[in-house]
């Protein structure tokens, strides 16, 4: 008679073959139909593909005057695929928008590693990054408040700050721009 099992019982390891990831030699530049970058990486990803989208956050208006943050690709209409995966009509069939190789000459345009490190580097560098961080302490610059020492209690969206000052009364809070202030 077999003993019943419970969650969390050992029962023996399984041995399962570990799959390497194949290196790109080069990668290829595709034309891609307008607003349809983002769209077709992601099918793309879907399907198991790799396909890659340098993208940029940046802050757009919407309908009724809101603003929202969105991702936006850099170089609009293209797409970067590696060599191992630089079938065309197999990337037609199973993502949309794509048109097909950039050509130089007769030849699809070869991206060299160096070259997409320094898209990946370009990438990273236009990310948004922040000068403070909540819990830090910081110097009021100018104003009635100035010279007064105080922490960061909150970040928001539009780049303000929440400062708290120690006074007799207590904690202060003050809302003012990152530049209003200065790390201690």
């Amino acid at each position: 008679m077999t003993a019943l099992l419970q969650i969390g019982d050992f029962v023996e390891f399984v041995a399962q073959p570990v799959m390497a990831a194949p290196m790109p030699k080069v990668w290829f530049l595709l034309r891609v139909h307008p607003n349809h970058d983002i769209k077709a990486e992601r099918q793309l990803h879907a399907r198991g593909v790799s396909a890659y989208v340098p993208k940029e956050k940046r802050k757009v208006r919407t309908t009724w005057n809101r603003i929202i943050e969105k991702e936006l690709p850099i170089f609009s209409g293209a797409l970067f695929i590696p060599d191992f995966d630089a079938d065309l009509d197999h990337l037609k069939s199973i993502a949309s928008g794509i048109g097909g190789f950039v050509k130089r000459g007769d030849d699809a345009l070869q991206i060299s590693l160096s070259w997409m490190a320094k898209i990946r580097a370009l990438e990273s560098r236009m990310q948004p990054t922040r000068k403070f961080k909540v819990g830090q302490q910081v110097r009021i610059v100018g104003g009635a408040w100035d010279l007064w020492e105080g922490r960061i209690a909150r970040l928001d969206r539009k780049y303000r700050i929440r400062v708290l000052i120690a006074s007799m009364m207590g904690e202060v809070p003050l809302d003012m721009d990152e530049d209003q202030v200065e790390a201690v």
